[in-house]
């Protein structure tokens, strides 16, 4: 290493493209068969179904990325405005964003993209923001995402957009919502991947005898996204809801709804923690248990609790902690430890329930 220190070097690599005596010729593979080249030597293009290139501009990847934010070529602002859609709606104009080819999937609305990607390139001027921002303030994306029987059965994922958009939090989401609902969640910005806490064993690596180590204090609770990750063995909580493995690119991901996701928030570590966290805050609140319960109800699903689920979680509460099963008055706590076991545990199980409602995993 010292040796290679001393060889001189640029601050900054750059990529440079090849002097033109290096460049490898292309040839035209006959009838698809790449054993048999003939000539003469292709010039590098676009498919002739774009505008083409500059006729005098050199053949370079300088000239290719001009190309890809020229006036003339809209594909480039339909890609984008079709994920930035998916990003809100769930789903995009054209579901198959990996793909806009003729094997893809046909645009659910295609004036609409149309527009969008007008819009986006000429009048916006390639302004993400403003674009989001129109997306969002639209009464489409506004109105309610309550649906009927009869809407469900005519249009069950929601392609004709006559209802607001539902869908599940991502892998990440659904890990950082629920540490920001309790309180723990680590805001700190940079900094090197943590191990946050995982089953044990799961990451027994076969190539050498490194180990999963969990982080201790308050990189326990660092964002998602300062997750270690190992393409042979990812995080489990997030391969479970739907996470990349990062052997491959993903456009995007299809969202399942399986039994063992329910199972990872309502026994993975951080969960449990969360749910303890969480059970904490809502003791200290009050010294009225619906009004505990709907201050967890606020953190978690930003809104009052109705009277069904204030009764539902009543009950669990009466059951759990061993007393009569109606409303009753507890005792103020500094500290979650500073409650009677049995009180401690019947809020913990009630945070639990709220983290695990399918409208905190919804968005």
């Amino acid at each position: 290493m010292k040796q290679l220190g001393k060889l001189p070097a640029v601050d900054i690599p750059v990529m440079a493209e090849q002097p033109e005596y290096e460049v490898r010729k292309t040839l035209e593979f006959e009838h698809g068969n790449f054993l048999t080249k003939i000539g003469p030597a292709l010039t590098p293009d676009v498919p002739g179904i774009f505008p083409p290139l500059p006729a005098d501009e050199p053949r370079n990847r300088l000239t290719l990325a001009q190309w890809f934010f020229s006036p003339r070529q809209p594909l480039t602002a339909r890609t984008a405005v079709n994920r930035y859609w998916e990003q809100l709606f769930g789903i995009g104009i054209v579901e198959t964003l990996e793909n806009f080819g003729s094997v893809g999937e046909e645009p659910s609305h295609p004036e609409l993209l149309d527009w969008l990607a007008l819009h986006f390139q000429n009048d916006l001027h390639w302004d993400m923001k403003a674009l989001l921002r129109e997306m969002v303030l639209s009464s489409t994306y506004r109105q309610s995402a309550r649906t009927t029987p009869e809407l469900n059965e005519k249009d069950p994922r929601n392609r004709l957009l006559a209802r607001g958009p539902q869908q599940r939090l991502t892998a990440e989401m659904v890990r950082d919502q629920a540490l920001m609902a309790s309180g723990l969640l680590n805001m700190t910005m940079g900094g090197p991947p943590v191990m946050p806490p995982q089953p044990p064993g799961v990451w027994n690596s076969v190539y050498n005898d490194s180990k999963w180590v969990d982080a201790k204090g308050p990189d326990r609770y660092r964002r998602a996204i300062y997750t270690y990750i190992k393409r042979t063995s990812g995080y489990p909580s997030f391969l479970m809801f739907d996470a990349s493995d990062h052997d491959t690119s993903l456009a995007r991901r299809i969202p399942t709804n399986t039994p063992l996701q329910a199972l990872v928030t309502l026994n993975d570590p951080v969960y449990a923690e969360a749910s303890e966290a969480l059970a904490s805050r809502m003791i200290r609140a009050s010294a009225n248990l619906d009004a505990r319960l709907q201050y967890g109800a606020h953190l978690v699903l930003s809104r009052d609790l109705t009277e069904n689920e204030l009764a539902t979680l009543r009950r669990l509460f009466a059951k759990v902690s061993g007393g009569p099963e109606k409303a009753r008055l507890v005792r103020v706590s500094t500290e979650l430890k500073d409650s009677s076991g049995s009180e401690r545990s019947a809020m913990k199980a009630a945070s639990s329930v709220l983290l695990n409602l399918d409208a905190a995993l919804t968005r």
